[in-house]
Protein backbone atom coordinates (compact mmCIF):
# COMPACT_ATOMS: atom_id res chain seq x y z
CA UNK A 1 0.00 0.00 0.00
CA UNK A 2 2.81 2.37 0.94
CA UNK A 3 4.56 1.72 -2.40
CA UNK A 4 1.30 2.49 -4.21
CA UNK A 5 0.91 5.84 -2.40
CA UNK A 6 4.56 6.78 -3.04
CA UNK A 7 4.17 5.80 -6.71
CA UNK A 8 1.02 7.92 -7.06
CA UNK A 9 2.65 10.94 -5.39
CA UNK A 10 5.72 10.56 -7.61
CA UNK A 11 3.52 10.48 -10.72
CA UNK A 12 1.67 13.61 -9.61
CA UNK A 13 4.95 15.41 -8.86
CA UNK A 14 6.34 14.51 -12.30
CA UNK A 15 3.14 15.75 -13.97
CA UNK A 16 3.30 19.09 -12.15
CA UNK A 17 7.00 19.47 -12.96
CA UNK A 18 6.38 18.74 -16.66
CA UNK A 19 3.54 21.30 -16.80
CA UNK A 20 5.74 23.99 -15.26
CA UNK A 21 8.65 23.22 -17.60
CA UNK A 22 6.48 23.20 -20.71
CA UNK A 23 4.78 26.47 -19.70
CA UNK A 24 8.15 28.15 -19.15
CA UNK A 25 9.56 27.22 -22.58
CA UNK A 26 6.53 28.06 -24.72
CA UNK A 27 6.83 31.28 -26.72
CA UNK A 28 4.91 34.31 -25.46
CA UNK A 29 2.70 34.21 -28.55
CA UNK A 30 1.27 30.86 -27.45
CA UNK A 31 -2.09 31.05 -25.67
CA UNK A 32 -2.32 29.86 -22.08
CA UNK A 33 -5.78 28.47 -22.81
CA UNK A 34 -8.01 28.06 -25.87
CA UNK A 35 -11.80 27.91 -25.63
CA UNK A 36 -14.52 27.53 -28.27
CA UNK A 37 -17.19 30.07 -27.32
CA UNK A 38 -20.74 29.84 -28.77
CA UNK A 39 -22.58 33.04 -29.64
CA UNK A 40 -26.35 33.17 -30.12
CA UNK A 41 -27.30 35.63 -32.87
CA UNK A 42 -29.74 36.13 -35.74
CA UNK A 43 -29.43 35.86 -39.48
CA UNK A 44 -31.02 39.00 -40.92
CA UNK A 45 -30.78 41.10 -44.05
CA UNK A 46 -29.14 44.50 -44.16
CA UNK A 47 -32.62 46.06 -44.45
CA UNK A 48 -33.78 44.24 -41.31
CA UNK A 49 -30.69 45.46 -39.46
CA UNK A 50 -31.26 49.08 -40.51
CA UNK A 51 -34.94 48.95 -39.53
CA UNK A 52 -34.25 47.29 -36.16
CA UNK A 53 -36.28 44.25 -37.22
CA UNK A 54 -35.59 41.43 -34.75
CA UNK A 55 -37.51 38.73 -36.59
CA UNK A 56 -34.49 37.06 -38.17
CA UNK A 57 -33.62 33.40 -38.00
CA UNK A 58 -31.97 32.39 -34.68
CA UNK A 59 -28.44 31.23 -35.42
CA UNK A 60 -25.58 29.80 -33.40
CA UNK A 61 -22.08 30.85 -34.39
CA UNK A 62 -18.83 30.50 -32.48
CA UNK A 63 -15.42 31.93 -31.99
CA UNK A 64 -12.07 30.80 -30.72
CA UNK A 65 -10.99 32.56 -27.53
CA UNK A 66 -7.24 32.38 -27.00
CA UNK A 67 -6.42 33.59 -23.52
CA UNK A 68 -3.00 35.21 -23.39
CA UNK A 69 -0.46 34.41 -20.71
CA UNK A 70 -1.05 36.44 -17.60
CA UNK A 71 -3.31 36.55 -14.61
CA UNK A 72 -6.61 38.19 -13.80
CA UNK A 73 -8.80 39.84 -16.39
CA UNK A 74 -7.03 40.58 -19.64
CA UNK A 75 -7.84 42.79 -22.63
CA UNK A 76 -9.16 41.04 -25.75
CA UNK A 77 -9.20 41.91 -29.44
CA UNK A 78 -12.10 40.47 -31.44
CA UNK A 79 -10.79 39.42 -34.86
CA UNK A 80 -13.44 39.70 -37.59
CA UNK A 81 -12.82 37.89 -40.87
CA UNK A 82 -13.55 39.30 -44.30
CA UNK A 83 -15.44 37.85 -47.25
CA UNK A 84 -12.92 35.04 -47.68
CA UNK A 85 -13.22 33.82 -44.11
CA UNK A 86 -10.18 33.45 -41.86
CA UNK A 87 -6.83 33.65 -43.60
CA UNK A 88 -3.15 33.62 -42.59
CA UNK A 89 -3.20 37.32 -41.63
CA UNK A 90 -5.56 36.49 -38.78
CA UNK A 91 -3.07 34.05 -37.28
CA UNK A 92 -0.25 36.57 -37.58
CA UNK A 93 -2.30 39.25 -35.79
CA UNK A 94 -3.36 36.78 -33.10
CA UNK A 95 0.23 35.85 -32.37
CA UNK A 96 1.31 39.50 -32.17
CA UNK A 97 -1.46 40.38 -29.70
CA UNK A 98 -0.86 37.32 -27.55
CA UNK A 99 2.87 38.10 -27.33
CA UNK A 100 1.82 41.43 -25.76
CA UNK A 101 -0.42 39.74 -23.19
CA UNK A 102 -3.64 40.54 -25.10
CA UNK A 103 -6.16 37.75 -25.61
CA UNK A 104 -7.88 37.26 -28.96
CA UNK A 105 -11.33 36.10 -30.02
CA UNK A 106 -11.64 35.00 -33.66
CA UNK A 107 -15.37 35.34 -34.39
CA UNK A 108 -16.59 33.06 -37.20
CA UNK A 109 -19.75 34.45 -38.78
CA UNK A 110 -19.72 31.88 -41.59
CA UNK A 111 -19.41 28.27 -40.36
CA UNK A 112 -22.56 28.26 -38.20
CA UNK A 113 -24.49 29.43 -41.26
CA UNK A 114 -22.97 26.88 -43.63
CA UNK A 115 -21.00 29.57 -45.51
CA UNK A 116 -17.39 29.13 -46.60
CA UNK A 117 -16.85 32.39 -48.47
CA UNK A 118 -18.89 35.33 -49.73
CA UNK A 119 -16.23 36.62 -52.15
CA UNK A 120 -18.22 35.52 -55.24
CA UNK A 121 -21.72 35.91 -53.73
CA UNK A 122 -22.07 38.64 -51.11
CA UNK A 123 -25.82 38.01 -50.89
CA UNK A 124 -25.20 34.91 -48.73
CA UNK A 125 -24.84 37.11 -45.67
CA UNK A 126 -25.62 40.77 -45.22
CA UNK A 127 -22.57 42.84 -44.30
CA UNK A 128 -24.42 44.43 -41.43
CA UNK A 129 -25.28 41.00 -40.03
CA UNK A 130 -21.66 40.65 -38.98
CA UNK A 131 -22.06 43.81 -36.88
CA UNK A 132 -24.94 42.15 -35.05
CA UNK A 133 -22.72 39.08 -34.55
CA UNK A 134 -20.02 41.34 -33.13
CA UNK A 135 -22.35 42.99 -30.62
CA UNK A 136 -23.69 39.61 -29.53
CA UNK A 137 -20.10 38.42 -28.98
CA UNK A 138 -19.40 41.47 -26.78
CA UNK A 139 -22.12 40.35 -24.38
CA UNK A 140 -20.62 36.86 -24.13
CA UNK A 141 -17.03 38.11 -23.75
CA UNK A 142 -17.92 40.76 -21.17
CA UNK A 143 -19.21 37.99 -18.91
CA UNK A 144 -16.11 35.81 -19.22
CA UNK A 145 -14.09 35.71 -15.98
CA UNK A 146 -10.72 36.16 -17.77
CA UNK A 147 -11.80 39.11 -19.96
CA UNK A 148 -11.73 42.75 -18.84
CA UNK A 149 -15.12 44.01 -20.11
CA UNK A 150 -13.74 47.57 -20.31
CA UNK A 151 -10.92 46.55 -22.66
CA UNK A 152 -12.52 44.88 -25.65
CA UNK A 153 -11.34 46.03 -29.08
CA UNK A 154 -12.19 45.01 -32.65
CA UNK A 155 -9.99 44.37 -35.67
CA UNK A 156 -11.51 43.53 -39.02
CA UNK A 157 -10.02 42.17 -42.20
Amino acid sequence: MRKLVIGALTTIAIGIFQSVVVASILPKDTAARIEAIPVQTLTISDQQFLKGDRSGRPTSIAGSLRIARGSGQLPVVVLMHGSGGFEANTDLSRRQFESLGISTFALDSFSGRGIVSTVVDQSQLGRLNMILDLYRSFVVLAGHPRIDPNRIAVMGF
